[in-house]
């Protein structure tokens, strides 16, 4: 993949981005100013963390509604920033690093099932959103499990096909996925109904990202590497955690997001020493 065919990539995907950042705005002033949301139905669940369930309560809302601002306002922030400073770079860690940071304002669909709850929208519209924020969670997750696979020097010439392949199963995956619509949660998802196998799979695969680069660390013996790969498991982890939007997780989760991807971009830069 040429440099002009990522940037162009780069800006395809900052345009929905922007989008989306938009509508997160403007549901939570909406909520703010208690407008829309006035008569939201609260749901019985919602998810605290995998298959940990509490009973969802009227500040389960606000919650998601902030959660989903931060990701898309800190994605947008981020690509700005990494694009200047990254833009012109054959580094795969930051392209890859930068294609999941684009992935997390795709979960600003969510709000749609607050609209579907106050009657504003159709049911299969819950269930629609639903399947997009978990082919962006997918997807995102293998877009970091590149950063091991490219590690170091070797070239992105193919990392086009790579990334196409990942889109495909990562819309198999959420378009096949069982949900139980009658069941939306307090963090705007619906139900699904292999709780457990998507636990472990997601798991797995959150360690595979971690382990892979710690391989290539222990194999190219800089310290640097090393770095990298403590950076990325912090990412990873801010990653989990904000996913489920709720009151207890969201803020440590969000500051290891931050911490995670600013200490990615630290790295990459003394490794490559663009000083």
């Amino acid at each position: 993949m040429t440099l002009n065919l990522r940037r162009n990539l780069f800006n395809i995907l900052l345009i929905p981005s922007l989008i989306v950042t938009l509508a997160a705005g403007l549901a939570l002033i909406a909520w703010y100013r208690s407008q829309l949301f006035w008569d939201y139905e609260i749901p019985k669940l919602t998810a605290l963390w995998w298959s940990i369930w509490r009973v969802a309560t009227p500040s389960s809302l606000p919650w998601a509604l902030h959660g989903i601002a931060f990701l898309s306002i800190f994605s947008l922030f981020c690509e700005l920033v990494l694009r200047r400073r990254f833009g012109h770079s054959p580094s795969p860690e930051m392209f890859f690093m930068r294609f999941f940071i684009l992935t997390l304002p795709f979960q600003a669909p969510r709000i749609l099932l607050s609209l579907v709850s106050v009657g504003s929208l159709e049911l299969s519209w819950s269930l629609t959103a639903t399947r997009l924020a978990w082919f962006a969670r997918f997807f995102g997750i293998l877009s970091l499990l590149n950063i091991s696979v490219f590690f170091g020097d070797i070239s992105l010439r193919h990392s086009g096909l790579v990334l196409g392949m990942e889109f495909l199963i990562a819309i198999f995956i959420a378009a096949t996925m069982p949900f139980d619509i009658t069941q939306p949660l307090g963090n705007l998802l619906i139900r699904s109904g292999i709780e457990t196998a998507l636990a472990l799979v997601i798991v797995s695969m959150e360690l595979l990202i971690v382990l892979g680069l710690l391989g290539t660390a222990i194999m190219q013996g800089n310290p640097y590497y090393y770095l990298l790969s403590g950076a990325l498991l912090l990412v990873v982890a801010g990653m989990d955690l904000t996913f489920f939007l709720s009151k207890p997780l969201l803020i440590p989760g969000a500051v290891l997001l931050v911490a995670g991807v600013f200490f990615s971009a630290w790295t990459v830069q003394k490794i490559y020493q663009w000083l």
